[in-house]
């Protein structure tokens, strides 16, 4: 069974023990640390973290600089948003710089969930987020998902809320080797190779 290494970038102490002690409960997390700044970051050499939260104001450099610096020198690590900007222009410079995620700081109520998905090698973003990319993913691609078929358009939409393949059967009420077979499907006809590329690609 693999066990996880979590780090949260937050320079708010009491919001980010709160979040700490949440983590920490997880069956398979062995390690959760915070860190007040990118600055004070370790190396990923020296302590490697299969996750990590990154708020975007921090103390000298900013939480997207810092994704964009350590996912581009290790990309064996996962970097999520962990923040309270809903700034569309912050959401999509994140996931450009290489997050997974993007998670508004009042919907960490179920962070445990949300961090199993994102380990899983899942994205996810806050429901308020997931609108906003998949308006803009349709304004800017609509000849693209004009192919697909009605039932993929829904199976798209959940995906990029970041649902995962039992949630949209369940949601659809069908069976998960059919979701998944949607799933490619959209992949074909989208030219994409993986979830996260779908908001990738048309951000």
């Amino acid at each position: 069974m693999k066990l996880y290494k979590i780090a949260i970038l937050e320079d708010d102490p009491v919001f980010a023990s709160q979040c700490k002690e949440r983590l920490k409960k997880m069956n398979r997390v062995t390690k959760v640390e915070v860190y007040n700044s990118a600055e004070e970051f370790p190396d990923e050499r020296d302590v490697p973290y299969d996750l990590v939260f990154v708020d975007i104001d921090l103390p000298g450099k900013s939480g997207l600089d810092f994704i964009l610096e350590r996912h581009s020198a290790d990309s064996k690590t996962n970097y999520a948003i962990l923040s309270a900007f809903e700034s569309e222009e912050a959401l999509f410079k994140a996931l450009k710089a290489g997050a997974t995620g993007y998670i508004l700081k009042k919907d960490v109520g179920d962070i445990q969930e949300k961090a199993e998905i994102l380990l899983e090698g899942g994205g996810i973003l806050s429901p308020g987020l997931a609108a906003r990319v998949i308006h803009s993913f349709r304004k800017t691609s609509h000849k693209e998902v004009e192919i697909l078929s009605n039932r993929e358009k829904k199976v798209l939409d959940m995906i990029v809320d970041g649902k995962r393949t039992k949630e949209i059967a369940a949601s659809l009420g069908t069976k998960e080797g059919t979701v998944r077979v949607q799933i490619k499907s959209i992949f074909r006809k989208l030219h994409v190779n993986s979830r996260l590329e779908l908001v990738r690609k048309f951000s």
